[in-house]
Formats: C-alpha cells, sequence, structure tokens
C-alpha cells in the first residue's frame, strides 16, 4: 500500500481548488444576456392606401436575437427609408413604446408609405434596448445591417 506524502497532498489539493471554483462560477456567468441583437429585416407585404393619398404601404417585420428568459424594450431611434427615386420616406412607428420584445415574442411590426410602388427601397433602422424595469439611460444602441428590396418583390397583403 503506497502513501502519500503531505506534499503531495497539499500540491493535489492546490490544483483541485482552482477547478472547483470555476465550475461554481460557471453558472452565473452563463445566466448573463446581452441586449437583443439584430435579426432580419423582412418586407413582408403592401398594401394599397397604408397612410392615404398617393401613397403605397408596406408592412416590415423587425425580428430580434433575444437570449435567455429576459424581456427587453425596444425603441426604434432611427427609421429611414429611401426609394429608388432618392425619396426619403417616413415610418409609422406603433403608438406603443417602447415596444417589449422577450424570448417568445421576438418580431415588431412597422409601417411605412412611398410614393406609388418604387422599383426599390432600402433601409437603415437603429434602436435603442434596456432591459424591461431598469432605467432607460442604461439602453444600448444597436443599427441593423443596411437592407435593399426590389419594389417589384414584395407581395400584396
Amino acid at each position: 500500500m503506497s502513501q502519500y506524502s503531505r506534499r503531495t497532498l497539499v500540491r493535489g489539493a492546490a490544483w483541485s481548488i482552482p477547478v472547483i471554483a470555476v465550475a461554481v462560477n460557471a453558472p452565473a456567468f452563463a445566466a448573463s444576456h446581452d441586449a437583443p441583437s439584430p435579426g432580419s429585416l423582412v418586407m413582408d407585404c403592401r398594401t394599397n392606401g397604408q397612410g392615404g393619398g398617393n401613397c403605397q404601404g408596406y408592412r416590415l417585420v423587425v425580428n430580434f436575437n433575444v437570449q435567455g428568459t429576459t424581456s427587453w424594450n425596444i425603441r426604434i431611434t432611427t427609421a429611414q427609408i429611401t426609394s429608388s427615386a432618392g425619396v426619403t420616406e417616413s415610418i409609422n412607428l406603433p403608438t406603443a413604446f417602447p415596444y417589449v420584445v422577450s424570448p417568445t415574442s421576438q418580431a415588431m411590426n412597422l409601417w411605412f408609405c412611398s410614393a406609388s410602388s418604387p422599383s426599390g427601397l432600402t433601409l437603415n433602422i437603429s434602436y435603442s434596448a434596456w432591459r424591461v424595469g431598469s432605467n432607460e439611460s442604461t439602453a444600448v444602441v444597436q443599427s441593423f445591417p443596411q437592407a435593399v428590396y426590389a419594389g417589384g418583390s414584395i407581395p400584396v397583403c
């Protein structure tokens, strides 16, 4: 039967303590979540009359990547739509701001109006996000990559 020296036991214990400490801290680190990152922008459909007058209405579905179980407030800070004719259009934002996204509800709809059926649309959208229950001053600002859509390829609602 072999005997272990005191030095061997101390050296073994010294190596096992950091491993235990890392294992204990890992779940706390894994539970932290970043603000929702840009998902996809989907030009869902077009409809006549959205906004009235000489207007082609469009519904844009804005998708976010939401991690974990945290709900987040979202406020669109920039929503610039430029038509193929070089005209910058407006977006009609949802009336209830901030909009809340969560792991089970990761999308929001935006409606906007463009001069009748342009051949193409370019979208630039930025937003701020902060945890539900936190102060808006803690918000993180992010932007979607610029998206370009061919006007004729968007289906009717």
